[in-house]
């Protein structure tokens, strides 16, 4: 009985190497031939997803913001609706070793009904270390560089909109101006490390301001030292900033300021102050602004697309402000505006698409006879749709 088991074994083994030899040459056939195809495809994938990768980089991401909004001013009565931003822009980034490049354009489709190019600038960066050529932010100051995007109220603070003023007086009249918050030159920026907490920015720009490319003697120079909220001291950061050149109309500026900022959990509290002097022909021309705003996220629950409340106040104070009346003559006078709101937030995060109810009151002593019709610092009730993408 044995030995038929044993005789069976071995017609079954025999057979079964019969039947499956031929499928087995198949495979090492097919292996065989696939070899070089396989290594080639390996030699290849790196070099494929790394294509793939800079072809990627290369495409542009739209961004923007949209602020239509509904005033009334409440001292006179008149009413408008308003198309405050509408910006658009693209922005990529191209992967090199051992660096990145990003690039940003931006232009302001509505500004006073004309395009107005903003950002237009190449930035390389590795590291902590980045170089920014172009268009750009002067970055004096967190205030003035928040744009439209980043501003937490309808309107810009006094620090936003006079802080770079400049204004001269000769036979053919007064003229004003601002620098604004962008200018065309070239920026270097160190960014905080955990060995080193501490940003540290510099650059040097035109000093005309935006789409303004003006030949020039001279070049202006902006500073910024700054450690980010919660870096070192628990919610809190601070700031120095400098600002020195001259204005388009040859006169010396400097402008130098702080900031104190905490920002922790729900809560938002910022604060700046800058000292701007302009050496004029027969004087010295001071001007001080400060800004303080405080702001609560609160979460709701079950009110359908409402995610949260957001109440919100802001001081601004000027001392010196420059414009022209209606006769073009410089005036100056010192104002104080309170601004209360509330944000209604239909995404989780602020800054993102929201409804603003701001009201806003001046408090301005020896008001110049040329601001009775400048509703700017008149007044207000602003009710502004804000989205960002």
């Amino acid at each position: 009985m044995k030995g038929c088991l044993i005789c069976f074994a071995f017609l079954l083994n025999r057979r079964t190497v019969i039947i499956f030899a031929p499928i087995m040459k198949r495979i090492y056939n097919l292996i065989k031939a696939m070899c070089p195809i396989t290594v080639l495809a390996l030699l290849a994938s790196p070099q494929d997803t790394l294509a793939a990768q800079e072809k990627k980089s290369w495409v542009p991401q739209l961004f923007g913001v949209i602020k239509p909004r509904f005033e009334t001013n409440t001292e006179t009565g008149d009413m408008r609706f308003n198309i405050n931003n509408a910006r658009l822009g693209v922005k990529g980034e191209v992967f090199t070793s051992p660096g990145i490049f990003r690039y940003q354009f931006q232009a302001d489709l509505n500004a006073e009904g004309k395009l107005s190019i903003l950002d237009t600038y190449v930035t390389f960066a590795s590291g902590a270390f980045e170089i920014t050529l172009g268009q750009q932010l002067s970055r004096f100051c967190t205030e003035i560089s928040r744009g439209p995007r980043l501003n937490y109220f309808a309107s810009s603070s006094f620090m936003t909109s006079y802080i770079g003023s400049y204004y001269e007086t000769s036979s053919a009249g007064s003229q004003t101006g601002n620098f604004g918050p962008r200018d065309i030159g070239i920026m270097l920026k160190y960014g905080a490390t955990k060995k080193f907490p501490i940003n540290i920015q510099a650059g040097l720009m035109n000093g005309n301001g935006i789409n303004n490319p003006k030949w020039s003697k001279n070049v202006n120079f902006v500073g910024r030292v700054w450690i980010d909220p919660g870096k070192l001291l628990n919610g809190f950061g601070i700031a120095a900033n400098y600002y020195t050149g001259k204005t388009p109309f040859g006169n010396n500026i400097t402008m130098v300021g702080g900031e104190l900022r905490y920002i922790k959990g729900r809560w938002i509290i910022e604060g700046e102050y800058a000292r701007r002097w302009l050496w004029l022909p027969f004087e010295t021309d001071k001007l001080d602004l400060a800004v303080a705003h405080a702001i609560y996220r609160q979460p709701m629950k079950n009110w359908g697309p409402v995610k949260f409340l957001a109440p919100m106040v802001r001081w601004d104070y000027g001392y010196n402000i420059s414009l022209l009346d209606a006769q073009s003559d410089i005036m100056h006078f010192n104002a104080q505006r309170l601004t209360g709101g509330l944000t209604i937030g239909f995404t989780e995060k602020l800054l993102q698409c929201e409804l603003r109810l701001n009201y806003e009151h001046f408090f301005i002593k020896n008001k110049p006879a040329g601001l009775a019709s400048n509703p700017t610092f008149q007044n207000k009730i602003i009710v502004e749709f804000f989205l960002a993408f």
